[in-house]
């Protein structure tokens, strides 16, 4: 097979588009909608959001999905005391033990794990883990009052020192609390628990303190709780909020408003920031266009993500972020905090614009990054992700735990990272399939689900999508309404698909895209209605320079959304390399001669390294010494010390230990771009 050579900048480039319509409901829309909220503003999303349980997932996806249940989700509270502490009826902090390192961390990871908790068990229906959610969120809707500092209902915002201790620390406990908001509101819209919404609806309308804190975690909340309720008083917020004069007014001095409007384009003129802030402070801007009608906020928050994607982005689909953001490396690291935060704005910024370039971001950090942050059985987890990791407690990253960072263990301190892996995998699944305002459904995501919604004046109806994507190319949907209904279903093309095609009972219909990059597919659907997708995947080389390390060149391998690497055995476990692997080579990106080799998918799903899908390639052996507290890539491309040799890659996700940014093979003198 001839594999496609791209620069990779073409690649990290995913996602990144022109502004394009979101305007809400389209002409001639139903009066009814079936998803809509009451008191939305007239500019509306693009795409909407279903309920947490009305996607569930199906094969190998929900083997993973149960792996979470089983390992951390489900049993967080034997993981660490924190645990049992957040939102906690006899854990209630103040003063200055509201400062993170000091007594406040469990309300942050509290508000995480909450979240990934009760979206898990409504799509796995699982009432053990519903329940669960239901005992933790019930210790802060049970108690809260008017006088709460949002959802620090032991506060009183009347007393000077209640209020002092809130703002501690550029006011990190209210953007704590905001986590917690956003879990809350994901809980109230598939458990519809009255007390939830009243909890919510009574944080949000007591003041400005939404506009406060370390980052912008509240006014997402803040937005859906009015949505639901109509609340004047949280208008009145979120129209301070995006008025000329209004932005963030955290202590920490306004590090909001940095990102309410675009970057300079100038190369190096935007300072660096730490990647959860980044992530929590450009994307709820979006917001301001729901909310004004005023374009340039959603355009600002598309433009700091494509800032983000062109300086800082991974062949894994994430960005570099340890902790604070910086070029494409071999060996930079990723936290595991922020493989989530991705994915979850890529997700709120396609619900937004209706940009299917953000659901391939999604899907490429999801599919690559979301499976290396985790152990097989769950139960273990990294700090931070590298491209390349070929030994344990290697490179010694700058900041949190540091070298440490790199293995895989039961918790890591700080412990943000054992609470926010929780949201990766429901964030995903229940975004598979979203709703639209003219009642029909979208397919955005993709994988083995089963959808349950409601289209066209309220029809239900249920489609099971059979798949083993991104493992391979069809993707078969059974449709069953519950009557012959009228109503529009959209398909995302991925934008690496040259030649997708979309069968419908056999019949083939145009599978050309629109702008947004979706095949929107209007008839009489009926019980018994089959659709089929295929996007045939071409193996890519990309090549590029890594910056932390003399602009050595590298070449990665891609087949779909899918990264490859070459794996380096574990033996006893996944922090034990064997020693006698042999990892030391280098890609001619003109010569790698890629084939692609299938086999049938496990009984039951793990990532495991034995992978069904691998790619052979052409690969030179090479000298490469690699210092373990500081590896790099060779600095120029490297001559080979011996013929070629065909080596098997495998994805991304399967290897934990691995190649994936290649050095680059030198031919004579020449360095191949």
């Amino acid at each position: 097979m001839c594999a496609r050579l791209i620069s990779f900048a073409e690649l990290a480039a995913c996602g990144v588009g022109a502004v394009l319509s979101a305007s809400g409901a389209p002409a001639g829309a139903p009066a009814r909608v079936n998803y809509a909220r009451p008191f939305e503003p007239p500019t509306r999303p693009a795409l909407i959001a279903l309920p947490a349980g009305e996607v569930a997932p199906r094969g190998w996806l929900r083997d993973w999905c149960e792996a979470a249940r089983d390992g951390f989700t489900g049993h967080m509270e034997d993981d660490h005391l924190a645990f049992r502490q957040a939102w906690a009826t006899n854990y209630t902090m103040r003063g200055d033990a509201l400062n993170w390192p000091k007594g406040g961390w469990p309300y942050e990871g509290g508000g995480y794990w909450f979240d990934g908790l009760a979206r898990l068990g409504y799509a796995l229906h699982d009432e053990t883990l519903i329940r669960q959610a239901q005992n933790r969120f019930g210790a802060v809707t049970g108690r809260m009052n008017g006088d709460a500092i949002l959802f620090l209902w032991w506060l009183d915002k009347n007393k000077a020192q209640d209020v002092k201790g809130a703002q501690v620390s550029d006011a990190w406990p209210l953007w704590a609390s905001g986590l917690l908001g956003r879990a809350l509101a994901g809980y109230y819209d598939a458990a519809k628990d009255p007390l939830a919404l009243r909890t919510l609806e009574t944080a949000y309308g007591g003041g400005a303190w939404m506009r406060m804190g370390w980052g912008m975690s509240n006014p997402w909340p803040a937005f859906d709780a009015y949505t639901w309720t109509g609340n004047k008083a949280i208008a009145a917020q979120l129209t301070a909020l995006f008025a000329s004069n209004g932005g963030g007014s955290d202590p920490g001095g306004g590090s909001w408003n940095r990102y309410r409007t675009p970057p300079n384009p100038r190369p190096g003129a935007e300072k660096n920031d730490h990647v959860v802030h980044f992530l929590e402070s450009t994307t709820p801007w979006a917001l301001g266009y729901l909310w004004t009608g005023k374009r340039e906020f959603l355009e600002a928050a598309l433009a700091w993500h494509e800032h983000l994607a062109r300086v800082a982005m991974q062949p894994s689909g994430v960005p570099v972020a340890d902790e604070w953001y910086g070029p494409t490396g071999a060996f930079r690291g990723t936290e595991t905090c922020d493989v989530a935060a991705y994915l979850w704005s890529q997700i709120c910024l396609l619900t937004i614009s209706g940009q299917g370039r953000l659901a391939d971001r999604a899907e490429r950090a999801f599919f690559n990054a979301g499976p290396i942050t985790v152990s097989r059985d769950f139960k273990a987890h990294v700090y931070f992700q590298s491209p390349n990791r070929v030994v344990d407690g290697s490179p010694n990253y700058p900041h949190g735990p540091k070298a440490e960072g790199n293995s895989y263990q039961r918790t890591h301190q700080p412990l943000c990272c054992t609470a926010a892996l929780n949201r990766t995998l429901p964030w995903y699944v229940t975004h598979m399939w979203m709703a639209t305002y003219d009642n029909g459904l979208v397919a955005a995501h993709y994988g083995p689900c089963v959808v349950n919604a409601r289209v066209a004046d309220g029809v239900p109806v249920r489609i099971e999508c059979t798949t083993d994507y991104p493992f391979n190319e069809t993707i078969e949907m059974s449709v069953a309404p519950a009557r012959a209904a009228e109503f529009p279903v959209s398909f995302r093309i991925p934008g690496w698909c040259a030649s997708p095609a979309i069968q419908v009972n056999g019949a083939d219909v145009k599978a050309t895209p629109d702008a947004s990059g979706f095949v929107r597919v209007a008839r009489l659907w009926k019980p018994g209605d089959a659709v089929r997708l295929r996007f045939p995947m071409e193996a890519r080389v990309a090549t590029g320079t890594d910056a932390n390390a003399q602009n050595a060149p590298f070449a990665a391998v891609s087949y779909g959304p899918l990264l490859f690497a070459l794996p380096i055995a574990e033996t006893k476990d996944e922090n034990t390399p064997d020693p006698s692997a042999r990892w030391r080579f280098a890609l001619d990106a003109n010569r790698v001669n890629l084939a692609v080799e299938r086999g049938p998918m496990p009984a039951k799903w793990d990532w495991p390294s034995a992978s069904p899908l691998k790619i052979r390639a052409d690969a030179e052996p090479i000298d490469w010494p690699v210092s373990t507290n500081a590896p790099s890539l060779p600095a120029q491309a490297v001559a080979g010390k011996g013929p070629a040799e065909r080596v098997a890659l495998v994805p991304y996700g399967c290897a934990k230990f691995r190649i994936s940014m290649f050095p680059l093979a030198a031919d004579g003198n020449t360095v191949r771009p």
